[in-house]
């Protein structure tokens, strides 16, 4: 494992209390993941895995509403398997889902809010069409450039998001696009120190340079370079996401 790896592992393993009451765009893509597979998969009893499960957003969704027989959940933070323990149907599969064993074949592989951390999505595109059949879905949201740009031109930190065209363009070679779809969502918080907080309680911070504390002065200008660049037109501070959404079948 790499340090950005292991570095990804605590931060996510810090934020499990936490995530999901700060997880508000998150939670809204899952729901909307699951709302668009359901125009497409019909399969009963499906084995589904689920890349990038964490503490279980879209999880609950794809159990209500496709009943699998088997829901493999995989996660990099192998804390994360709390979530499921005894949770019936779901197997939890901790480690890289780049480098484990898939239990496969697949009916559907769907993944919320996790692919923009990987290097290398071909690979991984190459890697779900061995995993499902022809006409298997393949369903994904991700977060486009737009998300945290605040952050990113206040600190010069962040990770470098695919758009949405960029996205599609990526696994469309060995899927079928059947729905494509962005959205952008911005965030008010009332102070920088409240911004960093949520940032922190979702994980996201696992970019940051931990030998750059935030200080006191720098907490304070960061704050006033935020309220004067990037306001909130309710009042307070912006923050933005640009959730996207894939979907496609097995060619």
């Amino acid at each position: 494992m790499s340090d950005r790896e292991r570095l990804l592992v605590s931060r996510f393993a810090r934020a499990i209390a936490t995530y999901e009451a700060q997880a508000t765009v998150q939670r809204e893509a899952a729901e909307r993941l699951a709302e668009l597979m359901g125009r497409h998969f019909h399969v009963l009893g499906p084995r589904i895995l689920e890349v990038g499960c964490g503490t279980g957003l879209l999880t609950r969704r794809l159990l209500a509403r496709f009943a699998p027989a088997e829901l493999v959940a995989n996660d990099l933070c192998p804390d994360m398997g709390i979530c499921f323990a005894n949770v019936p149907r779901v197997r939890f599969l901790p480690g890289d889902a780049r480098r484990v064993a898939w239990p496969g074949p697949f009916d559907a592989i769907a993944s919320a809010s996790a692919v923009q951390w990987f290097d290398d999505l071909p690979a991984f595109a190459a890697q779900c069409a061995e995993a499902l059949p022809p006409g298997g879905l393949l369903a994904l949201s991700a977060f486009g450039p737009e998300t945290l740009r605040e952050v990113r031109a206040l600190t010069g930190r962040g990770l470098r998001y695919p758009d949405e065209e960029a996205l599609a363009a990526i696994f469309e070679g060995r899927f079928q696009t059947l729905e494509r779809d962005r959205a952008v969502r911005t965030l008010a918080f009332p102070d920088a120190r409240a911004a960093l907080r949520h940032l922190r309680e979702t994980g996201v911070t696992a970019t940051a340079n931990p030998a750059e504390p935030w200080t006191r002065a720098r907490l304070e200008a960061l704050d006033a370079d935020w309220r004067r660049r990037f306001p909130h037109p309710d009042g307070g501070l912006a923050l933005t996401y640009e959730p996207l959404w894939y979907l496609g079948a097995r060619r």
